[in-house]
């Protein structure tokens, strides 16, 4: 941390171009402390320390707001924004994940002691990838940050707040995208560390020094060889993965500062440090020369720079879930995905889309109390859904052995047999889940199957389900599925936004630590997109994260937390789905039920 009168010692980047920067930026703030900064740009004193040592790059929509400021004369500002601009570009180009490894390693399978270091890198790689996306969503959140000349007419105004709402939307996704990955590489390390440490004591950091050791390249443990070549395909699609989401944020936080004329630059796979790869690195558009390996391998090979190439972030799911014993969702290949910047090349390479199965309810689904043997959509006139189920339902209800009540919301559309026309999403103590419901028949009944969106944490929110709604009286909505009805009650639309006197900057003590302190701020939105971030600091550690709105009523509803820092590495947890009320004066009240049911509260005094 650096103080008034005391020197700050040299950069600590990983790379020569963020050490030029962290060096540029000390310059620009040579005047200002670091509780200055924070103060005055609402960063937290851990992130300009970081910005300044260059062991973190800064948001170049944060960069472009000091040259602003600290610059007076016109012309020296021109020239520092460029030379800004340049060593931004470099740094962050110096710093894109590691390409992947050829293709036809996933055949030979990876150690563990290079599963564990692969792993670990990858993971570095995605944290600040994420960094980079939580800093674009800052940077579009800003107002007057959408890059338009200054005397632009309406449709100049309104066409910039057009793309910076694009933008915003596909930030979100790539980073719900990311978030996938880093899922998955998670588990293949800790995977590799509970095979090469059985008692976990050990740290698979420390092991990646030891990955190209004499010893490790030997033929793998028979216990380990399955799981190895999962784990070897698994990071490879990953890393490709993490390369075009790199190249993707990377425009997005071009166009969040304002800046149209950055192009994506060549991947760089030179490897960062000592890390042993299975194979030596390639560039991932490189030819590779014939093999005279067997057919079967040349198609697994071919198959594998197909799904590396245009189909990385289902593949992650798909063999995530298969390694975990469950299905991949239904119509998993339909998802929606934001549409690519426009400077970005499409795919040279794309497979076949898989054939989507066409969903069909279990019988036993069927409300009893319906006629006899309802039928389908291809028997009844029935082909799209009746006025009467139009709107926004909404209920609470506690299942067996919870002792927290589950919400469920679905806002159901016009729309015929087939098509998408709900929306639904389920908050519960530990988890955020929403998707999409497709129409499979409607009459008396209306049934839905569900293709899961989104989730917090992913992986509790992958199951497909059949739900059916049957209308009760003029106000209530039965609702059933996979052994559970809950009874849902008409409401307003969620197109409301966050009331006023939430929104803003809280501060609170933390009853367990004396010594900690947590930082919220609630910002402006919707269920489903508005976000409440929180910062933990304490003598001993410094954790950030976020939760999503869930519902508003009169408190809000916010998911379980989801750790996007955490120092000490895994010191940070989520924390469950929390309840914010607003109390008298300018407190708000937060409270969430922990693992053994017993609620904390916090009371939390606004900043400023």
């Amino acid at each position: 941390m650096v103080k008034a009168g005391r020197p700050q010692g040299g950069p600590k980047g990983e790379t020569d171009e963020a050490n030029e920067l962290a060096v540029f930026l000390r310059d620009l703030t040579q005047d200002f402390t670091v509780r200055e900064l924070a103060e005055r740009y609402k960063i937290s004193k851990t992130s300009w320390g970081e910005y300044r040592s260059g062991t973190k790059t800064i948001h170049l929509h944060l960069l472009k707001r000091l040259v602003h400021d600290l610059v007076r004369d016109e012309r020296a500002r021109a020239a520092r924004w460029a030379l800004a601009q340049r060593l931004h570009e470099q740094a962050t180009t110096a710093q894109q994940p590691l390409g992947p490894d050829e293709p036809n390693t996933a055949m030979e399978g990876v150690t563990a002691a290079q599963a564990a270091a692969q792993a670990t890198a990858a993971l570095q790689d995605a944290e600040r990838l994420v960094h980079i996306l939580l800093g674009v969503i800052a940077g579009l959140q800003m107002p007057s940050q959408h890059g338009t000349a200054p005397g632009a007419d309406a449709a100049g105004l309104a066409s910039a707040a057009d793309q910076a709402a694009t933008d915003l939307r596909e930030a979100h996704h790539r980073l719900d995208q990311v978030r996938l990955v880093q899922d998955a590489v998670r588990r293949v390390r800790d995977e590799a560390t509970a095979h090469d440490d059985p008692s976990g004591a050990a740290d698979a950091a420390s092991r990646a020094d030891d990955a190209g050791r004499s010893g490790n390249d030997e033929h793998l443990p028979v216990p380990y060889t399955a799981a190895s070549r999962e784990a070897s395909a698994i990071l490879i699609v990953s890393r490709a993965a993490l390369v075009e989401q790199y190249a993707a944020a990377r425009l997005l936080s071009a166009r969040a500062a304002g800046v149209h004329a950055i192009e994506p630059t060549a991947v760089q796979n030179t490897p960062r440090g000592a890390l042993a790869l299975t194979s030596p690195p390639r560039s991932p558009t490189a030819v590779s020369p014939p093999s005279d390996r067997s057919r079967r391998r040349r198609q697994i090979v071919m198959m594998a720079v197909a799904v590396t190439l245009a189909a990385s972030l289902s593949a992650v799911a798909a063999v995530t879930l298969v390694r975990n014993g469950q299905h991949p969702p239904l119509e998993q290949a339909n998802r929606p995905t934001p549409a690519p910047a426009a400077s970005l090349p499409p795919p040279t390479l794309s497979p076949s889309p898989p054939a989507s199965p066409t969903p069909s309810p279990s019988p036993d689904l069927i409300d009893p109390t319906s006629p006899p043997n309802p039928t389908r959509s291809t028997e009844t006139s029935v082909t799209a859904v009746p006025d009467d189920y139009l709107g926004t339902w909404q209920g609470e209800f506690t299942k067996p052995g919870d002792k927290a009540p589950t919400l469920r919301r679905i806002e159901i559309r016009k729309g015929a047999v087939g098509a998408e026309t709900a929306d639904i999403l389920t908050s519960t103590a530990s988890s955020l889940c929403q998707s999409k419901g497709t129409l499979i028949s409607a009459g008396t009944l209306l049934v839905l199957t569900t293709n899961p969106t989104s989730g917090i944490p992913s992986h509790l929110c992958t199951t497909n389900a059949d739900i059916t709604l049957r209308r009760q009286g003029d106000t209530d909505l039965t609702w059933k599925s996979e052994g559970t009805t809950a009874t849902l009650h008409r409401t307003a639309p969620q197109n409301q936004t966050i009331p006023a006197p939430f929104i803003g900057t809280w501060r609170a003590q933390d009853g367990n630590d004396t010594t900690s302190s947590v930082r919220m701020t609630i910002n402006q939105g919707t269920p489903g997109h508005a976000r409440a971030e929180f910062v933990w600091d304490g003598d001993a550690h410094h954790c950030e994260g976020f939760s999503v709105l869930a519902s508003i009523g009169d408190a809000l509803t916010f998911s379980p937390e989801t750790v996007t820092s955490s120092e000490p590495q895994r010191f940070c947890t989520q924390t469950p789905t929390r309840l914010v009320t607003q109390s008298q004066g300018n407190t708000l009240h937060v409270e969430w039920a922990d693992d053994g049911g017993f609620f904390r509260s916090f009371t939390f005094h606004r900043v400023g």
